[in-house]
């Protein structure tokens, strides 16, 4: 069988007349640790908004996700009245509703519990689904006086930049549904310095020592290197920081973000639409960067997860199967 467009393979339901049918919450059977997963909820009768759906997740130990925003995939009519050849003039169409999740680095192990919340928070959909574990490298990096003061020393513009950043990572723009295909990476070499979920230790020119685990993945390129989109978005983000340097953050689904750090030069503004593969600036090494390298993450209400597993989804049959991501060294 031909593969389809990522987020349009689960849409084969046709134009037909919605029935009472009660909607069916379907999962991935398993998520590993740091990485996304696809769900579904159909069918939707007509009329019905994808903003008044929302996903959560309940883990093995009780704690619980963000909430996920429900869409509808690009093109899709949304549920509503469609064109019909015969003796109607329209249809009602059933929607498949979709939500992009993502299991944290650290979450606990074993079966999980999703459920959809629709209109006035009511559960609409239950589902389990199982988180299986995932072995992630560690490092030393050692800093000089200069990086060591980027990273520890207090700075109002600092915090305030990082509140502003954590603040639209958090957010869910409704009628951001741009992503109709996997990723392609955004630099074309395949030299990774630093691999994602890596347990990292900060070496300050102190002596002193920061734990953190890396959130996306480094790859090592000379500066003025191009650097692509890697799936359609809007900018929301295109700005130079303290920490992260030149800094520009995509919004491809809602919620779903891409995130490009230390370049040297931005060629996009806020508010653009880009397409999946279009330039958007070069490698660098501003901010925290102990050389050039594109830091590439991949968030989704605020949680990170491996950008490489959405890499090439589009050439597989089915959006319920992941790419494993790349284990890195």
């Amino acid at each position: 069988m031909k593969a389809a467009p990522l987020l349009l393979l689960a849409l084969v339901l046709g134009t037909s007349l919605v029935s009472a049918q009660t909607p069916v919450l379907s999962p991935p059977d398993s998520v590993r640790r740091g990485e996304p997963g696809f769900a579904m909820l159909s069918p939707l009768s007509a009329g019905s908004k994808a903003s008044d759906y929302t996903l959560s997740v309940r883990y093995a130990d009780g704690s619980a996700s963000p909430a996920y925003q429900g869409f509808f995939a690009p093109g899709s009519s949304g549920g509503r009245e469609v064109p019909s050849a015969g003796p109607s003039a329209v249809v009602l169409r059933a929607e498949t509703l979709m939500f992009l999740f993502s299991a944290p680095v650290n979450a606990a192990l074993g079966p999980a519990v999703m459920v959809v919340y629709g209109p006035g928070g009511v559960p609409v959909g239950e589902a389990g689904f199982s988180v299986t574990d995932r072995v992630f490298s560690r490092e030393d990096l050692y800093l000089d006086s200069a990086l060591t003061g980027i990273r520890i020393d207090p700075d109002p513009r600092k915090t305030e930049q990082a509140l502003r950043y954590q603040a639209v990572l958090a957010s869910a723009d409704p009628t951001a549904v741009f992503l109709d295909g996997g990723f392609v990476k955004p630099v074309e070499t395949e030299r990774r310095t630093s691999v994602f979920g890596l347990r990292r230790r900060y070496v300050y020119f102190s002596g002193e020592v920061d734990v953190t685990t890396h959130n996306g993945i480094d790859y090592g390129c000379p500066t003025g290197s191009p650097v692509i989109a890697a799936g359609a978005g809007r900018v929301v983000m295109a700005e130079d920081r303290i920490v992260t340097g030149n800094t520009i953050i995509l919004e491809h689904l809602p919620g779903a973000f891409t995130i490009y750090m230390h370049l040297d030069t931005m060629a996009v503004p806020v508010g653009a639409v880009v397409a999946r593969g279009a330039f958007i600036g070069t490698v660098g090494k501003t901010g925290l960067a102990t050389g050039p390298h594109l830091h590439w993450e991949f968030r989704i209400r605020g949680i990170a997860c491996d950008p490489e597993a959405l890499v090439g989804l589009d050439k597989i049959p089915s959006i319920r199967r992941m790419i494993p991501a790349i284990e890195g060294g």
